[in-house]
């Protein structure tokens, strides 16, 4: 569905964080929300690493990469593939680069992501008028990361897992410490947890040619933009820098 949005950055950053899915995309049955998160308690309760570590295999297992796309998804996967690099990703910060890497066991991909094509004419002045952003929910793709450390955002275990943060932690053990050397968590001032692998990207804007793109993400409280260029039939990042700062 397309919607008339304005370029808001960081409403735009935040927005995929409570995104949905339809569960018949995925290949097995899924459990509820509900059902995962009791099941978290438990496992919390009796502090068993073994079943925690079989919680998040069994979500490792549930679902793939997507294979059915139109020609312009293709291009944002293909895009996005290139982008989204976790375990070694930098940024120009003023004069200093910044670098990170994830030291959990799994990549944890969002399940939503905008984007946009527009005009050549518009790319390099996306202020200057309205933006027709497109969304793909059902958002998992390809990456270049080892199967058995991808987890895609499912909502039922994106929901489970909040309700799971939001409650109580008991006996002195933190919740979110308990769960940080499977997935990493990021939690904004406001109290709100972000449940994905930085950077988290928030839209895609492709000029009509499909040679230029830029993508919106955030990383570590900071806002930023990536341009890339297609040469020789394949995408490349041409630069990461920092736009503004997220509380």
């Amino acid at each position: 569905m397309k919607k008339l949005i304005f370029f808001a950055l960081t409403a735009s950053l935040l927005c995929f964080n409570y995104a949905c899915n339809k569960e018949e995309n995925y290949p097995i049955e899924v459990k509820t929300a509900e059902e995962l998160y009791e099941n978290l308690e438990k496992v919390f309760q009796l502090s068993s690493t073994n079943a925690l570590n079989q919680f998040f295999t069994d979500w490792n297992k549930s679902v793939s990469s997507n294979t059915a796309m139109s020609i312009n998804e293709k291009e944002i996967y293909d895009i996005y593939k290139v982008f989204y690099n976790p375990l070694s990703f930098s940024m120009k910060i003023g004069d200093k680069e910044y670098m990170q890497g994830s030291n959990s066991k799994y990549v944890v991909v969002q399940n939503k992501i905008e984007y946009a094509i527009i005009g050549k004419e518009h790319f390099d002045n996306l202020l200057a008028e309205p933006i027709n952003l497109e969304t793909i929910d059902d958002f998992r793709p390809p990456l270049n990361l080892a199967k058995n450390r991808i987890l895609y955002q499912m909502p039922e275990y994106k929901e489970a897992l909040n309700m799971f943060l939001r409650t109580e932690s008991t006996d002195g053990q933190r919740k979110d410490d308990f769960i940080r050397p499977y997935i990493p968590l990021m939690r904004f001032r406001s109290g709100s947890w972000i449940i994905g692998t930085l950077p988290l990207v928030s839209m895609i804007i492709m000029d009509d040619s499909r040679t230029s793109a830029k993508v919106y993400f955030i990383i570590s409280h900071m806002g930023g933009v990536a341009t890339l260029k297609k040469q020789a039939n394949k995408w490349i990042v041409i630069e990461n820098r920092a736009t503004t700062h997220i509380d």
